[in-house]
């Protein structure tokens, strides 16, 4: 009989599984936009970033007024990692120089900063005339 629990005690740890060193830890990444001195109505930017390591699990607004709520975004792109965020506002008050559009929580498994990239699909100004100077880029914040 102490054969047969043996033998159960050493299939039960061959099952279970594999322990790893992996943290996981949660972080924001900014997303930043420069409209290079004309006034930005409207944007739309895909995020993408390492797949197996990157998992977005909230968006927040930007810190300008006009785009202080958060942007529009598909809520199933949530605990994967590309989305594409999009916003418009066609008041007054339009940023023309660099500002944080979106800040978006990810959690990130693993110790090494991961690789993640951001890409302007259009910029555009209140006419609907498009932005063709305008830039992206992403920063990450603090981890949490």
């Amino acid at each position: 009989m102490k054969w047969l629990a043996t033998i159960l005690l050493l299939m039960a740890a061959a099952a279970a599984p594999a322990t790893t060193d992996e943290s996981v830890r949660f972080a924001t990444v900014d997303i930043v936009l420069d409209a290079k001195g004309k006034p930005l109505a409207a944007y739309q930017v895909e995020f993408i970033a390492e797949a197996s390591r990157v998992k977005l699990v909230g968006i927040e607004g930007g810190e300008t007024k006009a785009f202080a709520q958060p942007p529009y975004y598909d809520p199933a792109a949530l605990s994967r990692n590309r989305v594409i965020v999009a916003a418009f506002n066609t008041g007054q008050d339009l940023p023309r120089a660099r500002f944080r559009a979106a800040r978006l929580h990810v959690q990130i498994t693993g110790s090494e900063k991961p690789n993640w990239e951001a890409k302007l699909i259009v910029a555009a100004g209140a006419d609907g005339a498009s932005i063709p100077a305008a830039a992206v880029s992403v920063s990450e914040g603090a981890a949490k």
